[in-house]
Parts: C-alpha cells; structure tokens; sequence
C-alpha cells in the first residue's frame, strides 16, 4: 500500500506552537504541518485561489468551460481542512468542544459578517451609482447565505467543521473502534447525495434565493468524503502519510476529474475526487526549493478566497458601463489584475494589527 504510517504525535503538553494554531486554520496553512514545513500544501492553496479566481473573473463564452477545468479548488479546500482540523483534535486532546467550536467561529463566522457587510456596502453602490437600481433587500437569509456568490462557503464549513469536532471528541476519541463504521458511513453517505437530484426549483443565479443551496448540495459528497479521509488518516493506531508514489496517482486523478468535467460539465463525483486527487498530491514532503516563493504567496490563499470579488466585480462593473464586450483578452486581464490586487490588498491587510483578522 502507498501510505506509510507515521510516528504517534506528541502529547498535548508537549505540543509546539506550531501545532497549537491548526485549531484556528480555515483552510490549511503553515498551522498543522510537521516540521520542516510541506510547501506543497501552500502551493496548491495558491493555485485553488488562483482557480477561484480564474472561475468568478471569467465571462467571455470563449472561456467559459475552462472553468469547469479549476473546479478543484473547493474540495480540495474541504479536504485539506477537515484533515488538518482531524489531525489537531487528535493532538490536541485536552481541549474542550466548546473551546474548538468557539474558535472556529471566530475563525469563519465573523470574517463572514465582516466580508458581508463589505460586500453589501459595494453591491449596494454599485447597483444604485452605476445601474439605478434598488438597494440589495435586507433579508435572514444573508446571515448564513452571505452578500456575495462566494460567501456561501465559510458557514458551509463552519457546519462541517462542527460536525466533524464533535464526531472526532465525542465518539473517535473515547472509542477508536467507531473508526472503521464512520468512514464507511461517510463514504456511503457522499455516493448517496451524487444520487439525489437536486431540487427542480433550485438554481444557480446568484440572485434566486437558492444559489447558495446550490452549491451546498454540490459540496456535501466532497464534504462527506473528506471526513472520511480525515479519520483514516488521523484516527487508527498511527498517523498515516502518503508516499510520493499515491501522491504522483493523485495528482493524475485530479487532472482527469478536472478534464472531464471541463468537457461535461460540474459534475459531483469528478468534483469530488478532483480535490481528493489534490490532498494526496500535496501531502507528501515534495521539497522543491525552486517554489518556495510560491508557497510564501499560498500562505494568503484563505485571504484571497474571501476579497478576490472586490477587484473581480470592480473591473466587471468598468467594463459593463463602457459597454465592452467580453472576450478572451478581458478575461485574461481581468484575472491577472483581479488576482494581484487580491493579493496586495491580503498583505496590506496583514500589516495592521487591527485588521489582520479580515484574511481569517
């Protein structure tokens, strides 16, 4: 088999500080990685924010299903958390649920209502400057729906995250034996949900109320899946890792997932596996020198994730009141221009104390 076991972690009172930080890592960063530090992770971080990006700044037809190609970036985000999440609550066993749940939501919840309200201040004079619009309506709704199409994701891993913490304290840590019935729970329960048809009333405009469910029923089987990956890997006798060999495979799963649904379109397993595909491929200690400036910038991913829609929407709406077309070239642009302000405004924010928090 290409996992190899790896060494029993330290017991909590000899946790680094390194260690201790994973319980506060939305998407997985230097937080929960053993030393020396595996700059493959943040390489790919880097590029699902990348992907993210690419996806929400392209409007052209030309280009429109290539964006199917990147659609790994959001399992491979669930995979990666719920593993390293697992990984610290193994670690970290001193620590009450209530005290993990409640950081997590400092972690998630309040950049949520921060960006949302962000957002709503920028929708709201983008609709009534540039198109003479009504405001955006003030509804429920946004408080677990958020203000902007990208927003649905931080509650739909904070409800994740919740559901694995308790699962992981209140059942896996006092008896290892539910391991194995979890996993194939899990794994079960994911090919279930590719099998259930979406609701007929639901779609993705992003102005039907439904667009977050949506992509809620689109992420549950990564979702269940990445669970299930977390406890094997976490939860037996040893932790495991993966060798070169399984990471090398995962990587060309990742690629044909991506492939195929670049050709027909979003489909849930090939989604699904295109982000299991990534986690293997990140995991092992690839140690490629050469990209360590790449993985520096991979450290602002989750920042990225969360403002990337204000140079993206900006640009869009410049565009729209110049009357230009979409094409190849202006998506183009616009990714480039959208990606670097995003990663300039992540670091500008990184150097106020009072601020920092908003990068999550």
């Amino acid at each position: 088999m290409s996992i190899v076991g790896s060494p029993e972690p330290l017991a909590p009172s000899r946790r680094s500080d390194i260690e201790a930080k994973v319980e506060v890592s939305a998407i997985p960063s230097e937080a929960g990685l053993a030393e020396p530090r595996n700059e493959t992770i943040d390489i790919f971080r880097l590029f699902a924010a990348a992907s993210v990006v690419f996806i929400h700044a392209v409007q052209s037809s030309q280009l429109g299903d290539l964006r199917n190609l990147v659609r790994f970036a959001v399992p491979f985000y669930l995979f990666a958390s719920f593993y390293f999440q697992s990984l610290s609550l193994r670690r970290n066993a001193d620590r009450t649920l209530k005290q993990y749940i409640l950081g997590r939501f400092k972690r998630l919840y309040l950049p949520f209502l921060a960006w949302s309200a962000i957002y709503l201040i920028v929708r709201d004079v983008e609709r009534v400057e540039i198109w003479h619009l009504s405001p955006v309506e003030l509804t429920p709704a946004l408080l677990w729906k958020g203000s902007e199409y990208h927003l649905w994701f931080l509650p739909f891993l904070l409800a994740g995250s919740a559901i694995l913490a308790t699962i992981n304290m209140k059942v896996l840590q006092p008896n290892r034996s539910w391991r194995w019935p979890l996993i194939v729970t899990a794994v079960a329960a994911g090919l279930a949900m590719t099998q259930i048809p979406m609701p007929s009333e639901w779609y993705e405009a992003f102005d039907n109320p439904s667009f977050a469910y949506v992509w809620w029923w689109r992420g549950l089987p990564s979702a269940c899946w990445a669970m299930a990956f977390a406890w094997f890997m976490t939860m037996g006798p040893i932790v495991h890792s993966v060798s070169p060999a399984l990471g090398s495979a995962g990587f060309i799963l990742a690629v044909a997932c991506s492939i195929q649904q670049a050709l027909f379109g979003i489909q849930q397993i090939p989604r699904a596996l295109s982000g299991f595909g990534c986690i293997l491929a990140a995991l092992p200690s690839w140690r490629i020198a050469k990209l360590s400036t790449l993985a520096k910038l991979g450290r602002y991913g989750y920042g990225v994730y969360l403002c990337h829609v204000l140079p993206v929407e900006t640009l869009h709406a410049v565009l729209g009141r110049m009357h230009i077309t979409a094409s190849v070239g202006t998506d183009l642009l616009g990714f480039f221009i959208s990606f670097a302000a995003s990663i300039a405004i992540v670091r500008t924010l990184a150097l106020s104390p009072r601020l920092a928090w908003l990068n999550g």
